[in-house]
């Protein structure tokens, strides 16, 4: 991930380099702004795609769960659910990508079910089992029917 992020810097710091008038001979220029556009902007959709990756955390409370994920800070309050559970293995083949957004893995996540609303929570934390050991601090209705 972090190649990815310094590969992406370096195409951005080449786009100004090659669209810049005062380039040296050996370097193509560009005279054209979507060419302009596409360089710069490529690299900058990468970085925002890959932040989360690098940026997330999950803090629990009185109040909820607060949820930051890259530049996205939210906080889900205990009464929006009705379940917390753990989901061993691989959970992400079984739902779609809406879902798992602030995940950075794909496997061992805590799935808390929503009262309302299609899908649910999924969260994945470094020690599933002691998070929802912490969960059950806060809301232990929504642990009554976990099993760790």
């Amino acid at each position: 991930m972090v190649i990815l992020l310094i590969v992406s810097l370096m195409a951005v710091i080449l786009a100004f380099a090659v669209i810049r008038q005062d380039a040296p001979e050996d370097v193509p220029k560009l005279q054209s702004f979507p060419a302009m556009v596409i360089l710069i902007i490529i690299p900058l959709i990468l970085l925002f795609f890959f932040w989360p990756m690098y940026k997330t955390y999950y803090t629990l409370s009185q109040e909820g769960v607060h949820v930051q994920y890259g530049p996205w800070k939210k906080l889900h309050p205990w009464t929006n659910f009705n379940a917390a559970y753990w989901r061993k293995g691989m959970f992400a083949t079984r739902i779609g990508w809406p879902t798992i957004t602030p995940c950075v893995r794909l496997t061992n996540a805590v799935q808390l079910s929503r009262k309302k609303g299609w899908f649910p929570l999924y969260l994945t934390p470094n020690d599933p089992k002691a998070f929802l050991q912490k969960i059950t601090e806060f809301a232990p209705d929504l642990t009554r029917e976990t099993i760790l």
